[in-house]
């Protein structure tokens, strides 16, 4: 059975509100415009609008013979032996892989200068990643 993480509801509904926000500025700016202002004002709204759909469906999934990473630009799909292990620092949630690389989940990032509210989903999901993982 997989085990979706993620983020708390209050941040995705941040991003959410806040891209919706975004995206409805960009539409009121086009209001009373013509030309080439309406086609960027439109097609920045669209892309705004996407990436707070996108918001709502950040997560990392783990299932039984692989972790999901969905990001905001696509899912990364990595075989367990792949994965050396997960941890977190001052940017979010990572994932070593045995090559030395690193991945970071979209869904629990919160920069190095964010108020400290936000850390403590992203050490859960760590830890409850890196459990799933020894348990291997």
């Amino acid at each position: 059975m997989p085990v979706a993480l993620y983020p708390p509801v209050w941040q995705r509904l941040m991003w959410f509100l806040a891209l919706s926000a975004a995206s409805a500025c960009l539409l009121a700016a086009a209001v009373d415009e013509e030309g080439w202002t309406v086609l960027a004002a439109s097609s920045g709204a669209a892309v705004t609008f996407a990436a707070a759909a996108r918001s709502v469906f950040l997560r990392v999934e783990a299932h039984p013979e692989y972790v999901v990473l969905v990001n905001w630009l696509r899912a990364v799909r990595l075989p367990w032996p792949e994965i050396d292990r997960f941890g977190h620092d001052d940017e979010g949630l990572w994932v070593r892989r045995r090559d030395g690389t690193e991945l970071r989940a979209s869904a629990f990032q919160h920069g190095h200068s964010s108020p400290g509210f936000t850390r403590p989903p992203v050490v859960a999901a760590a830890t409850r990643l890196e459990k799933i993982r020894r348990r291997r």
